[in-house]
């Protein structure tokens, strides 16, 4: 069977305030917590706004993270009544782009993050969270399918081929408008990793998106993110060929259950995610700290695993 990884790369956490006296408060605290630790070149975006002010911060160049501060509009549970609740976002996108360096500068700094706002006692919660299937062959030897789908949601036919920056894509879900695609609940895509990242090496990506609404329901609940995971299955073939004549078989069905999917025999093409990898990712970022020497640390999760310490700069 054809090498493939799971990985976690696009993460955003968001921390809820009140007033938007705690929220400055908090935000020039992260600001200062981010300088002290060196984390990379923090400046405000030129985009920012009177409703939304932006802050980016460079490694190398390059955009390691951002940070959103604002406001929206929420119903209160108690009253019902429209009220401001505040908020700031920081979002981490790209911590497996394999490139070695980068991404060991943002899952450091994710890390760093987390371990303060553990350590402060501060509440944050996830809206966003990308969960990728790495698969080290050619774009046209893997095929993806949605096996348990949501009525409300349209689908591309399967195995159709968009463009995204002139990279050969296939988006799972039919979200034709911008709006559809920032109020999806989750969508996926397969696209060709080694192309957008300008690698010497041949990668396809698998990546499913969960969005802010799938959080809103489901906040830390990893077996929520791993089911999630378990309605698509990523396939490969070992020649084009016989993915063809599998997608014509698949396609002779009007309505595909689990059954037909049986049928098909798609389950011996099946490349399996690695639930581990997303519990050690959320037990890290719900349990990192900052040592008595100012270390970054993660607990033990069992005897088989070494804490990770990040030096003090």
């Amino acid at each position: 069977m054809v090498k493939h990884e799971t990985h976690i790369d696009t993460v955003t956490l968001q921390l809820d305030f009140d007033n938007t006296k705690v929220q400055r408060d908090k935000l020039s605290l992260l600001q200062q917590w981010i300088t002290i630790r060196n984390l990379g070149l923090l400046e405000s975006d030129c985009n920012s706004s009177s409703h939304v002010v932006k802050y980016n911060v460079y490694y190398a160049g390059t955009i390691l993270f951002t940070i959103h501060s604002g406001s929206t509009r929420i119903k209160d549970k108690l009253t019902n009544e429209l009220v401001n609740q505040y908020y700031i976002r920081i979002r981490f996108a790209g911590l497996k782009s394999h490139k070695q360096r980068q991404d060991k500068a943002s899952y450091d700094a994710l890390m760093t993050i987390c371990a303060w706002l553990n350590t402060t006692r501060t509440n944050f919660r996830l809206v966003e969270l990308d969960v990728a299937i790495d698969v080290n062959c050619s774009f046209y030897n893997v095929l993806a399918v949605c096996i348990n789908k949501s009525a409300n949601v349209l689908y591309n036919p399967l195995n159709s081929i968009q463009y995204y920056d002139s990279i050969p894509t296939t988006y799972i879900e039919d979200y034709k408008k911008e709006e559809q695609r920032k109020d999806a609940v989750l969508r996926a895509y397969l696209y060709n990793k080694s192309a957008k990242e300008g690698l010497d090496f041949v990668v396809t990506r698998f990546e499913l998106k969960l969005q802010n609404r799938f959080f809103l329901k489901n906040e830390f609940d990893t077996n929520s993110i791993i089911n999630a995971l378990d309605r698509y299955w990523v396939m490969y073939f070992a020649n084009e060929i016989e993915k063809e004549r599998k997608i014509c078989e698949y396609n002779k069905y009007k309505i595909v259950t689990t059954r037909e999917i049986d049928r098909l025999g798609f389950r011996s093409y099946r490349l399996y995610p690695n639930p581990a990898v997303i519990k050690e990712f959320m037990r890290q970022i719900k349990s990192v700290y900052v040592g008595f020497y100012w270390d970054i640390v993660i607990p033990l999760a069992s005897p088989n695993y070494k804490n990770h310490f990040f030096k003090k700069n």
